[in-house]
């Protein structure tokens, strides 16, 4: 494990290899070199060896939660959900194990499930504050905003110091002059000024509510002191970001996809992509109330099933060189056998990763007929929306003004390489237009799409199918305006991010 962590790769493999030849029944060993593989880019091999694990004690429960990783990286979603519910079965009565189980769950998009099993967590051990928060954010999924907010209620009443279960309540509902809990976070957050913790949950927690009755410049003292609290927490470097993409234009381009044989297939699937918090999920769940339609929500196959194709490589730079260099015909097969794994029926199904506008350029190549919809939104909207979105996992550009303007820069740019690569190759779709003239744009969405008009795609609203993005309390709203130019109310404080916009040429008016 330390070779691995220090980045010494082939050494920690030939460590495992050695040890394993000494002691072929340590499962350990071969659960440590299943992660050195998947370090390497091996994933067959990766699988191979978990298997082998497991095959020396199918009791073990870290190996079989090994093997599920695995299957999810090498496309075998359908196994994957079966070895979870067998493991769900086999546990039931172990709240720990549960718990760990429903982390699966979601990686493998079976929201209901992943309910479920936080619910009997919640059932063994009922006080359990952990096990409350996650039924909470569960439920919020699936569209139970009332039963979430009873559980943070108790949350918050058994843990007071469950920063978390703050930020998680203020997002549920908007704030108004008689319904507020800002002089509760206040109060909480002066007692614990020196908590990062404390500052960045409360703080974020603020900022929504304060935003919501129109007290914007102490929302901007909140957001600011949040999300620069959150920054000095993180170990990142958006150079390396910007380095990437500026690897994926030089590498990834009309010249060099031209020498690869585009993949051989008909399937057409939807994807939508672009910056977070943009009308991504808003576009998704319009989309997939259409009766032909479904939505796996953010998967990242696409992702698992290049690298896998990709084979051995060292980190991400390499990736991308041999990346255009992919049998294109192997990464169609295996991504749509991961996207047909999830179960749905539905004739077309929508893959709403908004990081795959990263991979647009090879998405086009193992899908020609592919119906890519690129949302965009005003630059500053965009950009102020991310800043004042506290997500969980990834998006760490996200926490400093600096961070975000570069990497907005070099999204724009990236897109820019695509439109010129691939002339009418995607659609773009405007987030204002979604929201303003919401039926002329959808009825334009579902023509590129090639679907029937159908007036259920308005009423997203009442579509029940589960999301778990930072939108999910929004979408189930309908469609609403007042998020557009909502940027104006922070003008001065973003002054300095829209200059740096407006040199790179982007207009920001």
């Amino acid at each position: 494990m330390q070779l691995l962590k220090a980045g010494q790769t082939d050494n920690a493999i030939a460590f495992c290899q050695q040890n394993i030849n000494h002691k072929p029944h340590n499962i350990e060993l071969k659960i440590i070199l299943s992660h050195a593989y998947q370090q390497k880019g091996l994933f067959d091999e990766m699988l191979i060896v978990t298997q082998e694990a497991c095959e020396i004690n199918n009791q073990h429960f870290a190996a079989q939660l090994r093997l599920v990783e695995c299957l999810i990286y090498c496309s075998h979603i359908a196994q994957a959900i079966k070895t979870i519910d067998e493991l769900a079965q086999n546990h039931e009565a172990d709240a720990t194990k549960l718990a760990k189980i429903a982390e699966l769950y979601l990686h493998v998009a079976q929201h209901q499930k992943v309910a479920n099993t936080h619910k009997q967590t919640l059932k063994l051990q009922p006080e359990n504050p952990i096990f409350l928060y996650n039924l909470a954010a569960a439920k919020i999924s699936t569209s139970e905003i009332h039963g979430s907010k009873k559980l943070l209620t108790k949350l918050i009443n058994i843990a007071p110091l469950d920063f978390d279960a703050y930020s998680m309540r203020s997002g549920l509902a908007t704030a108004n002059k008689e319904l507020n809990h800002t002089d509760e976070l206040k109060q909480l957050l002066q007692q614990n000024s020196t908590n990062s913790k404390a500052i960045i949950a409360l703080g974020f927690a603020l900022a929504k509510e304060l935003e919501d009755l129109g007290e914007y410049e102490q929302s901007w003292y909140y957001l600011e002191l949040a999300n620069s609290t959150r920054r000095k927490n993180l170990r990142y470097q958006v150079q390396n970001d910007i380095n990437a993409i500026e690897d994926i234009i030089a590498n990834i381009n009309s010249k060099s996809l031209d020498t690869n044989k585009t993949a051989d297939n008909k399937q057409s699937p939807l994807f939508i992509l672009g910056l977070p918090r943009s009308g991504s999920t808003l576009t998704d769940r319009i989309l997939s109330s259409h009766p032909q339609v479904s939505s796996l929500g953010e998967i990242n196959a696409f992702a698992f099933t290049l690298m896998h194709c990709v084979g051995e490589h060292q980190g991400k730079i390499q990736l991308i060189e041999k990346s255009v260099k992919v049998n294109f015909d192997c990464l169609a097969d295996k991504y749509s056998q991961a996207c047909k794994g999830y179960g749905f029926k539905e004739t077309f199904l929508i893959d709403k990763t908004p990081l795959n506008f990263l991979y647009l350029g090879l998405i086009k190549k193992a899908y020609p007929q592919a119906k890519i919809i690129h949302i965009k939104r005003h630059p500053m909207d965009a950009c102020y929306a991310i800043y004042k979105t506290l997500f969980r996992m990834g998006y760490p550009f996200s926490y400093d003004l600096d961070d975000l303007g570069r990497y907005f820069i070099a999204y724009t740019k990236l897109m820019k390489h695509w439109q010129n690569t691939f002339v009418d190759g995607f659609y773009e779709l405007n987030y204002e237009d979604l929201v303003t003239n919401s039926e002329d744009a959808a009825k334009k969405l579902l023509n590129y799409c090639q679907l029937t008009w159908n007036p259920k795609v308005l009423a997203m609203q009442k579509n029940k199918t589960p999301t778990a993005t930072a939108s999910a309390v929004q979408v189930r709203q309908g469609i609403y305006t007042s998020s557009v130019a909502k940027w104006k109310n922070y003008a001065k404080h973003l002054q300095t991010l829209k200059s740096q916009l407006e040199a790179a040429g982007i207009d920001c008016e």
